[in-house]
């Protein structure tokens, strides 16, 4: 199997990342709000609760192709790293968590044992944008 490489956020709510290939740039959050003042950045763990503090005060986004191929900026709200990852170490969400949070792709199980949610960006919409298109759910027939 061919290890793909992340981007890491270590918000302090969770840790979470997004594949490297999905990221066009992270830029300074001051950068972010002066270029696209109308797209505010975009915080993926909302759905989990209000960012602490320190997260709130984000100091860089990660750019990445958002729903509609629209350029969003995701909220990293912790330190930011690079790393390969085995495709064996990425499970599949349990079906009542991903109803819950549709940007959420999988779970990565890193060497050390800890836990990691993997983000669609082509999921995450900004508060003042319309839904992302559902996925089509299988005919129970």
């Amino acid at each position: 199997m061919t290890r793909s490489t992340m981007v890491y956020v270590h918000d302090p709510r969770v840790r979470w990342s997004v594949p490297a290939s999905q990221v066009l740039r992270i830029i300074s959050a001051d950068d972010w709000a002066d270029t696209r003042r109308s797209s505010p950045a975009i915080d993926v763990l909302l759905a989990l609760g209000p960012a602490p503090d320190q997260a709130r005060d984000a100091r860089r986004v990660l750019v990445v192709l958002g729903a509609r191929d629209r350029e969003a900026a995701l909220v990293a709200g912790g330190p930011v790293k690079i790393e390969e990852v085995d495709p064996a170490s990425v499970l599949p969400l349990p079906s009542l968590f991903a109803a819950t949070l549709p940007q959420v792709a999988a779970i990565v199980v890193s060497p050390d044992a800890s836990l990691s949610l993997v983000v669609r960006p082509e999921r995450v919409t900004a508060a003042n944008d319309s839904a992302p298109p559902e996925e089509p759910c299988p005919s129970r027939s």
